[in-house]
């Protein structure tokens, strides 16, 4: 596991990289001639981060809700239909959408979000 996730952090480096070379070509296309002061690096940068900050939450949420479609376990013991819904929620780097696993119980007439429970409890 350690090899593999060596694996992954060194190409997660490598990309960055090449994101960094790209976001840099695009910042002295949109500045042009001009030497720009400070912030004007700093803060398109900050927001690059925090845009794909955004992207791993989203894409991470998206994958726990797709492992968590097979999980239907709850306290009544009867089957319930799983499905996979979306909202909004404000992270600190501003609204991400974000899907989660919601199971329908028809005996309870409820809906639970199973990532929310432990163990099937």
């Amino acid at each position: 596991m350690d090899a593999k996730k060596s694996s992954l952090e060194k190409k997660l480096q490598d990309l960055l990289k090449q994101v960094s070379t790209v976001a840099t070509q695009i910042q002295a296309i949109a500045q042009g001639d001009q030497t720009p002061h400070f912030d004007q690096i700093e803060l398109p940068a900050h927001d690059l981060g925090k845009q794909f900050s955004r992207m791993v939450q989203s894409e991470r949420a998206r994958e726990l809700a797709a492992t968590n479609l097979n999980d239907a376990t709850r306290t009544c013991g009867r089957k319930r239909q799983m499905a996979t819904s979306t909202r909004k929620v404000n992270s600190m780097d501003s609204p991400v959408e974000l899907t989660e696993t919601v199971a329908k119980c028809r005996s309870c007439r409820r809906s639970f979000f199973p990532s929310a429970y432990q163990n099937g409890t």
